[in-house]
């Protein structure tokens, strides 16, 4: 009887195990309002970020951008999709916007900043190299 009852404890304990949410702790949701600029400040972007979390060094989330001045060579930053980063315990962000492309990437070097913003530089890269750069900023819709 004993034996039946330990049995039933471990199966009990078991099952509550294993109905933990499995959401990362550091899972956090961040809208960002989004403004690109080309290499001269000139505003050519503007959409909307959303950080959906930040597990430990790893980033995840979501981008939609709408041309909003002309400009070359900006790369496939017009429109949405998804991008994966890194984020490093001093604030500092490297997204990448095509995680899916070996080539043609648009890459987000940036920092956060307190309170509720962040800025940077995002790159367009291709097998030459930076094709073309520029200035972006962000601020957090709370």
């Amino acid at each position: 009887m004993k034996t039946l009852i330990f049995f039933l404890t471990l199966l009990a304990a078991s099952v509550f195990i294993s109905c933990e949410e499995d959401t990362p702790s550091n899972t956090t949701r961040q809208v960002y309002k989004y403004i690109g600029y080309d290499s001269t400040w000139n505003k050519i972007i503007e959409g909307y970020l959303w950080i959906d979390s930040i597990d430990s060094i790893e980033v995840k989330g979501r981008w939609r951008f709408d041309l909003v001045s002309n400009c070359e060579n900006i790369g496939p930053q017009i429109g949405h999709g998804n991008f994966e980063g890194v984020a490093n315990p001093l604030g500092t962000l490297s997204l990448n916007l095509n995680p899916g492309m070996i080539d043609n990437n648009v890459l987000l070097q940036c920092s956060m900043r307190l309170p509720y913003r962040i800025d940077g530089q995002w790159s367009y890269l291709g097998f030459p190299g930076v094709i073309n750069w520029g200035r972006f900023e962000g601020t957090q819709i709370r």
